[in-house]
């Protein structure tokens, strides 16, 4: 069986592989105390391991333990081993390699050329070509960064918890709140989406992934799959080709 680690600015998301089936998914804190000892209770037969991650810190510790509970070193993508997409970026090395993963991901699963809009920390909005050549994107602060912020500098608006809107107009500062943040990112991807097709020409399937994709997506016309797997998907096959 195979771990797929998919490390985080939040959270680490994990999935378990035998053969093609996800066996097992779980996240945990990035920063989580108890790492270790997680890991060492969930990785049974467990016999190599694929990590993709934004968080250097993170990734040295998330090695070390994957080393001493599997006995054998993980390979890292970018590093040890390719996304297996060619990246046209201006400067490749600028292009986290979860990004290039999803596009990877989207692209065997669904075809090319597609989008791929990942509600994570961030959300990236990606183009890939018809020919899984992975030609740029954008990053906008995430859902749970706008909610926190606006929290913080506004006195008078306290604390929420994203849940699935009762309709489009709020009633009170929470609802108001919650209801304009799932409304307002689904109008944002909706909006970015529709330029990259009009300016661009980018056509194909429209893939959402991330923490925050099935409770945003459904709100966005232009979405045609939510896949929260994706990125384990990607880190599967990467590891498929590479004989990890």
């Amino acid at each position: 069986m195979l771990l797929v680690v998919d490390i985080g600015n939040t959270s680490i998301n994990n999935g378990i592989f035998d053969g093609r089936i996800l066996k097992k998914a779980f996240r945990v804190p990035t920063y989580a105390k108890t790492l270790e000892a997680l890991y060492a209770k969930k990785l049974a037969g467990v016999e190599g391991a694929v990590i993709v991650s934004v968080v250097p810190k993170a990734l040295g510790r998330v090695e070390r333990i994957c080393e001493r509970v599997l006995g054998k070193k993980a390979m890292v993508v970018g590093r040890d081993i390719s996304s297996g997409i060619k990246n046209r970026y201006g400067n490749p090395r600028q292009v986290g390699q979860d990004r290039l993963v999803n596009a990877r991901a989207a692209y065997e699963a669904y075809g090319g050329p597609c989008i791929v809009v990942d509600f994570g920390t961030a959300i990236t909005i990606d183009v890939v070509n018809k020919r899984k050549e992975y030609t740029g994107g954008l990053i906008v602060p995430g859902i749970e960064i706008s909610l926190s912020a606006l929290s913080e500098k506004a006195a008078m608006l306290p604390r929420v918890r994203l849940k699935e809107p009762k309709g489009v107009l709020g009633r009170d500062t929470r609802e108001s709140m919650v209801n304009g943040a799932v409304y307002g990112f689904a109008s944002l991807c909706d909006g970015v989406v529709g330029r990259l097709k009009k300016i661009y020409g980018a056509k194909g399937n429209v893939v959402a992934t991330g923490g925050t994709s099935r409770l945003i997506g459904p709100y966005c016309n232009t979405i045609k799959k939510i896949d929260p797997e994706l990125t384990l998907k990607g880190l599967r096959l990467i590891g498929a080709e590479n004989n990890v």
